[in-house]
């Protein structure tokens, strides 16, 4: 892991050092996002803050995990007063900018490590700012599903991991029980909707009564797969055990998919379906425990230091482009390189750096 870790960080560090900026007002670090034409999002400045701090703790340099505190520090006074974070792409300009639980689950190990490795209080007030903001957010219907966007009429799947992910880790750094069992039962609940509609898959959202909204989806069901490693040292016995049957046949069900190209029947939400840079399908491999699939992650993280050592970070330059010009960027190359970044970064951490 720390083989390709290291030329991953090696490749893309001028590439972040050149984003780097400083307050004039306060003299404090922040990231610039240069297609948004502003500070860069809450979410990908914390990936960036965990890429620093493995670049710091890979080097043995004090200036790395230096760089990582001030970035958590800009996270924490920019996490908005609900604990939510603002999601500023494709957003009309003017108007606020989206609430988003992605946006704190993709934040929450950058948090979490980036406090392990630094002792950052600013990153572990922002994880347990952010677990108490999903409390908000629990259906009063169902108290397992957190809705992802705040006044939601529908189930999100995947934006349940977000947040067992979440209230998981937040739980790790502050022991407080209702996370805990936040954790657990949205693990149910998840286990319980696993091929209630098609076997071996969870679509990607389901109506109250369990009819599908929005249909599979191989990326987000990686993401379901993925994301529950980390807490599944937190259910107990009987859930693991079950968890870990629903995740080996969601496993061999993503296998059989991309064996053909992305389709409505495999990838129905259009915007997911380049499979080869859906880099949450590769970490949910790299955490498989056959070791056939892992090494299906691993082979696929090589290939990507390889091409960034030829091309750089032109590799996550978008392809989508912006339709509408009186809203932010789709995307933009800094998005997509953070979340990269962050990614390797948190996988070099679980791997014992």
């Amino acid at each position: 892991m720390i083989s390709f870790s290291s030329r991953i960080v090696a490749a893309m560090k001028p590439y972040f050092d050149g984003l780097l900026r400083q307050d004039a007002q306060t003299g404090e670090l922040y990231m610039y996002d240069d297609e948004l034409g502003d500070r860069a999002s809450c979410c990908t400045t914390g990936a960036v803050a965990a890429f620093y701090a493995c670049e710091g703790k890979l080097n043995g340099t004090e200036k790395g995990l230096d760089i990582a505190e001030a970035l958590v520090r800009e996270v924490r006074r920019r996490q908005l007063s609900s604990g939510g974070f603002g999601q500023p792409f494709y957003v009309k300009k003017g108007e606020p900018e989206v609430v988003d639980i992605a946006e704190v689950g993709a934040i929450a190990d950058s948090l979490y490590y980036v406090h392990r490795a630094t002792g950052s209080e600013a990153a572990k007030e922002s994880l347990i700012h952010a677990a108490e903001y999903l409390l908000t957010q629990v259906a009063s219907h169902n108290p397992a599903v957190i809705l992802k966007r705040p006044g939601e009429r529908f189930d999100v799947l995947n934006g349940n991991m977000y947040a067992a992910h979440t209230f998981g880790r937040a739980y790790e750094l502050s022991g407080n029980p209702v996370y805990l069992e936040k954790v657990r039962q949205i693990f149910r609940h998840l286990a319980d909707r696993f091929g209630k509609n098609e076997p071996g898959w969870w679509p990607y959202i389901e109506n109250w009564d369990g009819s599908v909204v929005m249909g599979n989806s191989v990326l987000y069901q990686a993401t379901i797969v993925g994301l529950a490693h980390s807490a599944l040292p937190l259910l107990d016995e009987a859930m693991r055990e079950r968890w870990e049957k629903v995740s080996a046949e969601a496993m061999d069900t993503m296998l059989e998919a991309i064996k053909q190209p992305p389709s409505e029947a495999t990838e129905a939400p259009w915007w997911t379906r380049d499979w080869s840079n859906g880099w949450e399908l590769y970490l949910a491999f790299w955490r498989s425990c056959d070791p056939n699939v892992r090494q299906l992650g691993r082979a696929r993280f090589e290939e990507a230091a390889a091409d960034l050592a030829e091309r750089g970070v032109a590799r996550f330059r978008p392809t989508i482009r912006n339709p509408d010009p009186d809203r932010t960027p789709v995307t933009t190359t800094f998005r997509k390189a953070a979340g990269f970044a962050g990614m390797v970064a948190n996988m070099a951490f679980e791997s014992g750096l």
